[in-house]
């Protein structure tokens, strides 16, 4: 059995990297979620934003256990119910109408070790939002028609640096081909959803996963964003990625990079104002 096949290495942690399976076997197996987040050999999209944070911030995410919080267990729920509905059902289960204060909701925990609980009310609301996303016709035919949760790597030419992305959803059947993303939000209005696109970087995730779909399939893809608003009435929306932000993040994605090498190179990944100095805050434009 070698390395591309054997199980026991593709677990988190067992000292064999994304870019030693990739070497070895010319592609990559079918690789976890928990592995992917694992591999230290590239860098992802997550990694990329830290650093443009500071470089400071980025030695700190590549050592320090990050805790899930409520707001992205739920989005991971969800993300799970739309692509992946078969893990899913056998990964989450509901609590209903359990207490968890209460004797019964610690045997339930017991009953269900290894499961994941979501409420009642989680559960209530993770099936409306499946059933919009189904209802809306070209939603539903770009994640019936694609391919899931597929990890890829790639070198970047003019730096070197080995880079991965976990695609949501590929479809290879519209247009010149079509990367999903879904994300979860309080607002999927066209007013509102642009400002979490700024707000959480989503301009340098589309570039670089363009880049990184052009390194892999020799092809250009286009970028939507699958919006789904998290409660009532769970509202959905399928935005393709203009250009203007497009070139954004890929301006940020070279400055990202830029930025890596140079502290790789020199040793140093300051955080803010490392010469101790003292500037202007810089407001902002909404505000004045």
């Amino acid at each position: 059995m070698n390395a591309m096949t054997d199980p026991a290495l593709l677990q988190p942690n067992v000292g064999v990297s994304l870019v030693d399976l990739y070497q070895q076997g010319g592609s990559l197996p079918d690789i976890s979620n928990e592995v992917y987040h694992a591999d230290l050999s590239c860098i992802s999209v997550s990694g990329l934003k830290q650093l443009l944070r500071s470089p400071a911030h980025y030695q700190s995410y590549l050592t320090e256990t990050r805790k899930e919080t409520p707001a992205l267990f739920y989005g991971t729920a969800i993300h799970a119910r739309l692509l992946e509905p078969e893990i899913y059902a056998r990964t989450f289960i509901g609590a209903y109408n359990l207490d968890k204060r209460k004797k019964d909701y610690a045997e339930f925990e017991v009953m269900t070790a290894g499961l994941r609980i979501l409420t009642r009310d989680q559960m209530t609301a993770i099936e409306r939002i499946n059933e919009n996303v189904m209802a809306h016709a070209s939603a539903r035919a770009l994640l019936r028609g694609g391919t899931v949760e597929q990890t890829l790597i790639w070198q970047d030419e003019e730096t070197g640096v080995w880079l991965k992305i976990r695609p949501d959803c590929l479809n290879f059947d519209f247009g010149d081909g079509i990367c999903v993303d879904v994300k979860s939000t309080d607002d999927a209005s066209g007013a509102e959803f642009p400002r979490s696109c700024v707000k959480y970087d989503y301009d340098l995730q589309a570039a670089v996963y363009l880049d990184g779909l052009r390194a892999v399939y020799k092809r250009d893809f286009d970028f939507a964003f699958l919006a789904v608003e998290k409660d009532g009435p769970y509202g959905v929306a399928l935005y393709g990625a203009p250009e203007e932000m497009l070139e954004r993040g890929r301006r940020r994605f070279r400055q990202a990079l830029q930025l890596l090498v140079k502290c790789r190179d020199t040793g140093s990944w300051p955080c803010y104002q490392q010469d101790g100095g003292y500037e202007i805050l810089d407001w902002p434009r909404y505000a004045k």
